[in-house]
């Protein structure tokens, strides 16, 4: 037993991870090129590949076991983590059956909101992230190639500051920033309400891929809801959402990230026009903005979105701050570690940087 775990360390520690990297990458790259030229059947062709890559499928156990945050979250099948000979029997089951994955159940834990109310986290077993994990590498090149450039949730080389510089390039004073006014949308439950058919009429992938990925959707149903709702704690459900949600940005100038979105209004601009438009294209996809969240609000007073707190000043320049919220958060996690007696001074300034450099 131990030669064989033994062996089955090897194998796994002697991976030529910065190669299988790069054999996935020409094929994501292919895909993304393919999508672009409209050539959508050498798409899906390279898709079918990309699932039956032994590159894709190494990297795909690897992110759910060794590189996720959440990682030791255990399904419905109790298990928390897989030992090297587990993780390379799960390579062979995906390269048996990734093109009809059947998925186990979610296991359900919930989580206290700020505002008091709770959110169930819907949490797949390991070998289910790796299969979703797996999809997402042949999903995400195909609609990367069509996203919205105002969108920057959940995508690949994209982040909240690119997000913040948008926000600065519409508010600053060469924009007359301080003359607009902003609608901060609230999507009512955006992940709950999701319709499963305008998620599945939008996927740019074959057959397989897509039963695949609605047995997912309804692995993960509300009984109330049964044709909606993409689960939260799924690998796969927030490339699914923003393939749901793209092309809002194009109604009105905006920022997207995931379901947090803000729209910029110049004076002429007739919001309440703007929220009906808005309101439409939500109710195609089985959702609804929240009408107690949503709000106009002009720019010179501010607002918040993604933990920062926007302002146009009196003088006409733009001013961001972490906002009031983000701000007690950080102090917290700074006190936690300075006045921590476990750390010495080398450790507490190698755990202090990152939260002070994140902010700057």
């Amino acid at each position: 037993m131990g030669r064989h775990s033994n062996k089955a360390s090897d194998l796994w520690k002697g991976q030529r991870w910065k190669k299988i990297r790069q054999n996935l990458f020409r094929l994501q790259r292919r895909l993304y090129k393919a999508v672009q030229a409209g050539n959508l059947r050498k798409a899906r062709s390279l898709q079918k590949l990309i699932m039956k890559s032994r590159s894709a499928q190494l990297l795909a156990i690897r992110q759910v076991t060794q590189l996720n945050q959440g990682k030791k979250t255990p399904g419905i099948d109790g298990k928390s983590s897989l030992t090297y000979r587990q993780r390379l029997d799960l390579l062979e089951l995906l390269n048996r059956q990734a093109s009809d994955w059947k998925h186990a159940g979610l296991r359900e834990i919930p989580i206290a909101k700020k505002n008091g109310k709770v959110r169930l986290l819907k949490i797949p077993t390991i070998a289910d992230r790796a299969w979703q994990c797996l999809v997402k590498f042949a999903l995400e090149p195909a609609h990367e190639a069509t996203f919205h450039a105002c969108s920057y949730g959940f995508r690949t080389g994209r982040s909240t500051h690119d997000a913040q510089k948008h926000m600065f390039n519409h508010l600053n004073s060469k924009s007359n920033g301080i003359t607009k006014r902003v609608i901060e949308l609230d999507i009512k439950k955006c992940f709950d309400r999701i319709s499963h058919s305008s998620i599945m009429d939008r996927l740019l992938a074959p057959s397989s891929i897509k039963q695949g990925i609605f047995r997912c959707l309804k692995a993960g149903i509300n009984p109330e809801f049964p044709e909606q709702g993409t689960p939260q704690g799924g690998v796969v459900s927030p490339l699914l959402a923003n393939v749901a949600l793209n092309g809002i940005e194009s109604i009105h100038p905006s920022i997207r990230y995931a379901d947090d979105m803000v729209i910029f209004l110049k004076p002429k601009d007739d919001a309440q026009k703007v929220l009906d438009k808005v309101k439409g294209f939500l109710a195609e996809r089985g959702m609804e903005i929240s009408k107690e969240k949503t709000k106009v609000t002009h720019s010179t007073d501010g607002f918040d979105f993604l933990g920062w707190r926007f302002r146009v000043q009196k003088n006409g320049k733009f001013r961001s701050t972490p906002s009031a919220e983000n701000l007690r958060t950080i102090k917290k996690k700074i006190k936690a570690v300075a006045n921590s007696s476990n750390y010495g001074a080398k450790v507490k300034a190698r755990k202090l940087a990152p939260i002070i450099s994140f902010q700057g």
